[in-house]
């Protein structure tokens, strides 16, 4: 089993690593998040509507062959502020409507989400690279609480992360490379996970940035029988465009690729930035 695991994690990473590949991008320039820490006494807010939605979902194999119908609606800010030059709190409530019909079965609520609260502290670098640490709560809500648990079933999940963050500078163009790797200690017996984001930007001309994103779940096997285990793999492309210097607004699409139990969903996002 253990076996079979590791060889899971292996290609959803290589997976990762030929997505960011193929993509190409001559990245990037100054991060304002990820393993970059907010200066003392200055951040910034990421204001986000989305809706997520899928007619189909991945089975226990990986196969695409579920019927279902899901929709989400989620408007959610993301905070960053920095207390002192290495400490950084993180905070992300989130308002959400999610509808899922699987067979006979309609699982719907709407309300307050998950919220994340977080603590990250600069750590020193090494060569060109920003490291740092952090750690953190998911606070449940009374709608989604993780990939595996029907809506508003509670409990408290914790988080562990690694960053390392770089500023580039290739072909002319600005641009930065963040990785993440957490580990979330789930609640109520679901299985818990490990995480693996990533994140490649350019700037192409001075108000416009482009994103793009790769998330990776590999759910570990749960103490119970009776809940199941859950991968994904998801994808985003952004485009930012800042029309003051602090003030930007965002375009984001997203499509899981491949995962075990989960919604293969696609989506659409609209955001508001504001550095302060």
């Amino acid at each position: 089993m253990c076996q079979v695991r590791l060889v899971r994690i292996i290609v959803l990473f290589t997976q990762v690593y030929v997505f960011s590949t193929m993509l190409g991008i001559a990245c990037v320039a100054r991060a304002y998040a990820g393993a970059w820490p907010m200066e003392k006494g200055k951040g910034q807010s990421i204001s986000t509507f989305t809706w997520q939605g899928g007619m189909h979902g991945f089975d226990r194999h990986g196969k695409a062959r579920v019927d279902l119908s899901f929709q989400k609606y989620e408007n959610a800010i993301f905070m960053e502020y920095g207390l002192t030059e290495k400490w950084t709190v993180v905070a992300r409530p989130a308002v959400q409507n999610v509808r899922l019909r699987f067979e006979d079965v309609v699982d719907q609520a709407k309300g307050l989400g998950a919220t994340e609260l977080s603590l990250r502290r600069a750590l020193p670098g090494w060569k060109k690279w920003v490291l740092s640490a952090q750690a953190g709560s998911f606070i449940p809500g009374s709608v989604e609480n993780g990939f595996d648990k029907p809506l508003g079933q509670s409990g408290l999940d914790w988080e562990v992360r690694a960053l390392a963050g770089r500023s580039l500078n290739m072909a002319g163009r600005h641009g930065f490379v963040d990785l993440q790797l957490a580990f979330r200690e789930r609640s109520g017996g679901s299985g818990n996970e490990i995480r693996l984001d990533t994140t490649l930007g350019s700037q192409i001309t001075r108000r416009m940035q482009v994103h793009l994103q790769s998330n990776i779940v590999v759910g570990l096997p749960s103490s119970r029988p009776d809940i199941r285990t859950v991968d994904s793999f998801k994808a985003q492309a952004s485009a930012v465009w800042f029309f003051r210097r602090k003030t930007g607004v965002q375009l984001s699409l997203s499509r899981t690729l491949t995962g075990r139990n989960v919604v293969r969903d696609s989506g659409l996002t609209l955001g508001f930035w504001q550095r302060f």
